[in-house]
Formats: C-alpha cells, sequence, structure tokens
C-alpha cells in the first residue's frame, strides 16, 4: 500500500517538474529593467604654467693671416695666422663680417683681417608636472607668427625642462613656446603660449 502511495507521489513530482520546463518565460519584450551605468570621463592635464628664460651672446671673431709673395715667381707663403673670439651678452641681434687688407708687416707682405660677430640665443623652458594619469612624457612646440609650428624638444615623464642654444636669426620668425603633457593612451594636453622670444 504504501509502496503504491509513493510510486504515485514520485510520478506526480515527475509530470510537475515537466510541465514546468515546458513553460514560457514570463518575460516579454515589453518588460523593462532599469540600469545603473556610470561612464568614466578622463581629462588630460596640461602643465599649470611654463617658465621661459632667454639671452643671447654675441661672438666676436678675429683671423689675421700674414701672407709672404716671391716677387719673382708670384707664390704665396702664409707667415702668420692668429684667431681670437671674444664672447659678451647682447641685447639684439648683431651679424656681421668686415674684412680690411693692409701692407706689411714685412717686405712684399700682406696682412688680411677679418672680423665676424655672430649671435646665439640661448633658451630654456621648466615647467611643473601634470597631475594626469598615465603621463608619459612632455613636448615643447616652437610657434612662429606664420602660423607655423615646430617640435623643438620631448623628455621623459619625469624630466620638467629643456634649454637649447640656436642662432639668433631665428627671432626674425617671432617664435613663442608651449609644453604639452603627452599619456600612454594617445591623449594630450597644451599648456598656454608664452611670449615671443628675445634677446
Amino acid at each position: 500500500m504504501f509502496g503504491i502511495r509513493r510510486i504515485l507521489i514520485l510520478s506526480v513530482l515527475t509530470v510537475a517538474v515537466i510541465a514546468g520546463a515546458s513553460v514560457p518565460a514570463w518575460a516579454s519584450y515589453a518588460d523593462s529593467a532599469t540600469v545603473s551605468t556610470t561612464i568614466v570621463t578622463t581629462t588630460v592635464a596640461a602643465p599649470a604654467r611654463l617658465t621661459v628664460n632667454d639671452s643671447c651672446t654675441t661672438t666676436t671673431t678675429v683671423v689675421r693671416r700674414t701672407v709672404r709673395t716671391d716677387p719673382t715667381t708670384g707664390a704665396q707663403t702664409q707667415t702668420a695666422y692668429s684667431s681670437t673670439s671674444i664672447s659678451a651678452a647682447s641685447s639684439s641681434n648683431v651679424q656681421s663680417s668686415a674684412t680690411t687688407t693692409v701692407a706689411g708687416p714685412g717686405w712684399n707682405e700682406t696682412t688680411t683681417t677679418t672680423t665676424t660677430k655672430n649671435t646665439d640665443l640661448a633658451v630654456s623652458a621648466s615647467w611643473p608636472a601634470s597631475a594626469s594619469r598615465g603621463v608619459s612624457g612632455y613636448l615643447v612646440t616652437a610657434h612662429l607668427a606664420d602660423g607655423t609650428s615646430y617640435p623643438m624638444a620631448q623628455t621623459a615623464a619625469g624630466t620638467l625642462s629643456t634649454s637649447a642654444t640656436v642662432d639668433a636669426d631665428n627671432l626674425v620668425y617671432q617664435p613663442r613656446l608651449s609644453v604639452s603633457t603627452l599619456t600612454s593612451y594617445g591623449w594630450t594636453a597644451q599648456s598656454t603660449i608664452s611670449g615671443y622670444l628675445s634677446c
């Protein structure tokens, strides 16, 4: 008796499980659910400021060369040579060259003196570190008066300054500088542009 009852109960439970598995899902395409999504926005910060120091140095070079000319053959022989250079701070770009020739000091000799002046522009730039994540370095760019720009120097993430010396003739292009933060994920941010470089 108990055996038959146990079999009937198992049969009823089996049918219920099969029927339940075949019932379609209650959710339909019209049902909706609220999902909370947070989008993280990344902002790259440029260095807060760019400090630029510039100065000019003019170097004056005097070269003296004495040549003796053989009165018979016309062959020339250098009998003396000297070259001296003096550098001094300059408030302007000086570029010049002048040559003079005088007789002497000996017989059949002439001494030629060439004086050249050339001015170099020394520039240094420094900036504070960017607080952005993933900073891979910094790029210093020169912006010229004609609207073009050129990369001047690229530093590693831990290097916050750079310097260079160029011919002061470049001042004719009215260069200004900026520094940009570079990141490992390709995003950049540029600082404000400095004033014009000058002597």
